[in-house]
């Protein structure tokens, strides 16, 4: 049951680009909104390799 670390840094830089976006434009413009569904994508894939 071990997961890909790769995965594990790759949600790490997405959330802290989706911080500074947040910062900048606030919750509801459209990069921070593409950017929150590019870190669900990565965190659903995480969630199904531990479910693996």
């Amino acid at each position: 049951m071990s997961t890909n670390p790769t995965i594990k840094e790759k949600i790490e830089q997405e959330r802290d680009v989706l911080n500074k976006l947040v910062s900048i434009y606030g919750f509801e413009h459209p990069r921070v909104i593409k950017q929150s569904e590019l870190l669900d994508e990565l965190i659903n894939q995480h969630n199904k390799t531990k479910s693996t």
